[in-house]
């Protein structure tokens, strides 16, 4: 009997798209960032931002060196902040967020929920069942949109892939949820675009499965493993 129901975020229930390699983007981060002596052209801070990202996964992969590099996820935030030090400059942990945030603001160019993906949650909730995200994101970004798109207070329980620093499909993040909130595997259900990320390794792990294809979904899977079905829709859900 399914008594849980576990959500991926971007490309599941809410549709989300973004550019991070906006010359714009990085003319304003500039910008910013020299507001605070931290002086870069544009392209130079492109260039630095993507050797941040490098370097953090390195040093992830080198203390923990069984774990492949396309599990690890890094915190944007400790990004931000090398930026700065990079510079030489020293800024509060409040500066870091902000600068973090105002990055994800320009790169945005649309976020809003797939319909009937607030009508879902909340039913599950009223037919008292658990429900949880479990998503690939960084949490200075998601937390706060989360909170935008009025979905924030909504889950039993929030697993977000740069707090745990592992991102799906690693079985190690599935199961840091299921033992986090005391899931049982047999009595959840994972719904999900991405067959490589959610699906396969959720069912892996004997949590049960349901697909939904969307525009942000990679190619059409051809086969869908054990129990898992695909859904048009969300509401089929309830």
């Amino acid at each position: 009997m399914i008594r849980n129901y576990i959500f991926d975020l971007y490309g599941t229930l809410v549709d989300i798209h973004t550019d991070e390699t906006d010359l714009k983007l990085w003319q304003r981060m500039a910008l910013l960032y020299a507001f605070s002596g931290a002086r870069y052209a544009p392209g130079e801070m492109y260039k630095a931002y993507q050797a941040a990202i490098e370097s953090l996964v390195a040093e992830a992969q080198a203390r923990c060196p069984d774990v492949p590099k396309e599990h690890i996820e890094p915190d944007i935030l400790q990004v931000f902040r090398r930026l700065y030090e990079k510079k030489d400059v020293q800024v509060s942990d409040e500066m870091v967020e902000h600068a973090a945030l105002f990055f994800r603001t320009l790169s945005l160019s649309r976020i809003w929920l797939y319909p009937d993906a607030m009508k879902v949650i909340k039913g599950l909730k009223e037919k008292g069942c658990g429900v949880y995200l479990l998503t690939n994101a960084q949490a200075a970004f998601t937390r706060p949109e989360l909170k935008a798109i009025g979905l924030d207070t909504l889950f039993d329980g929030i697993v977000i892939s740069s707090e745990v620093g592992l991102k799906k499909p690693a079985p190690a993040i599935f199961e840091h949820l299921l033992k986090t909130y005391a899931l049982d595997p047999a009595e959840c259900l994972m719904i999900g675009n991405d067959l490589g990320d959610d699906i396969k390794p959720a069912h892996n792990l004997g949590v049960h499965s349901r697909y939904i294809h969307t525009q942000q979904s990679p190619s059409r899977p051809t086969y869908l493993p054990g129990t898992c079905q695909e859904i048009k829709a969300l509401s089929e859900l309830l």
